[in-house]
């Protein structure tokens, strides 16, 4: 195996994490705003919705992070 598909294997832990926390956020987010914009509540769900992406991603990023370390 080459360098760059050592530098990849190695990377690919942290590119899962990161891609399911803007997942997460992108998700959750437009979620929210498709709502709020139904009931006219913007930006109310939105911001929660947003917090809760943002709180999901990054406890996995952590749980993630976790598993790693052992």
């Amino acid at each position: 195996m080459n360098a760059f598909h050592e530098l990849i294997k190695k990377a690919a832990p942290i590119m899962a994490a990161v891609q399911s926390l803007f997942l997460y956020v992108v998700a959750f987010s437009t979620v929210g705003y498709y709502v709020d914009k139904k009931f006219k509540t913007f930006p109310i769900l939105f911001i929660i919705l947003l917090f809760a992406g943002l709180s999901i991603g990054f406890f996995q990023l952590y749980t993630m992070g976790k598993k790693g370390s052992r």
